[in-house]
């Protein structure tokens, strides 16, 4: 293999080692910079573990520990830029100042049409699929309310069991939820080790998805009810009242964190209100 054939496989296996590793530790490790769609520059006088761009550039007139790594952008490098390891630019070019200092290897894999097939997809078509994907996701909420909604009608007083055990047994309910997601699993990998199990698979998996739909709409109604007890209209239609509190739970989602937070408790819930409700049938 030649030394161009070598340098090339260097960089691309550099640039996806860094693209999978750094992105993880850029939150953890303050001293890594990992961007997608942005350039990236290192000031003079600042020093930084790693710098990777995914469809940008990047400058350094600093100091990089390690490796400085450009995916469908060129690296320039100012006479203070001083890299401990490697610099590598694919489908870009590296551009070095007098006095600049590179450690290791200077790598540039030259993939044209690159820079700019990625600058596009994560400039022009972020906003698009940022928009995209609001529109999906409303109209995915519209069709499980528009599901929601016609189970309450047609089981009415399942629901309602199930609202009222995670109601009156609230701590009971958390602790079978519990159970039963941890069970989820193991139960599925029982039936996988046997032959009579592996066809069961697909109905174990229905009946665990209706589990979490049925028990996360009785929940919803359960929020829907104490709101119109707090504006002081009860006794509106089982319907209104899951209307109400899937269109709260979809709001909340959106909060960051605490969106997930409430709406992941309100399924762990809705779990265990339907295992309670499933007990308590069987003993009557």
């Amino acid at each position: 293999m030649t030394t161009v054939g070598r340098r090339q496989r260097l960089a691309c296996f550099l640039a996806m080692g860094l693209v999978l590793g750094l992105q993880s530790l850029a939150g953890a490790e303050g001293r890594t910079i990992v961007r997608f769609g942005n350039d990236v520059v290192v000031e003079e006088g600042m020093r930084v573990r790693d710098a990777v761009v995914i469809g940008g550039h990047i400058t350094v007139n600093g100091i990089v520990e390690h490796d400085v790594v450009a995916v469908g952008g060129s690296v320039m490098l100012g006479p203070e830029a001083v890299i401990g390891r490697n610099a590598v630019s694919v489908g870009g070019t590296i551009d070095r100042a007098e006095g600049a200092e590179v450690q290791g290897d200077i790598v540039e894999v030259n993939i044209p049409g690159l820079a700019s097939a990625l600058t596009a997809a994560f400039w022009s078509n972020w906003e698009g699929l940022r928009w995209a994907l609001t529109i999906i996701s409303f109209i995915a909420f519209l069709g499980f309310l528009a599901l929601a909604l016609l189970t309450v009608a047609l089981l009415p007083r399942p629901v309602g069991l199930i609202s009222s055990a995670v109601e009156n047994h609230t701590l009971k309910v958390g602790l079978w939820g519990i159970l039963a997601m941890a069970l989820i699993v193991p139960l599925a990998i029982l039936l996988a080790v046997s032959v009579v199990g592996i066809v069961l698979i697909p109905l174990y998996v229905f009946l665990v998805v209706c589990a979490f739909l049925t028990g996360y709409i009785a929940v919803a109604r359960l929020i829907g009810n104490k709101i119109t007890i707090a504006l002081k209209t009860p006794d509106r239609p089982m319907l209104w009242e899951t209307f109400l509190g899937l269109i709260v739970l979809w709001a909340i989602g959106w909060v960051p964190i605490v969106g997930w937070l409430v709406k992941g408790l309100s399924a762990l819930l809705g779990l265990g209100g339907v295992v309670v409700t499933l007990l308590g049938t069987r003993r009557v």
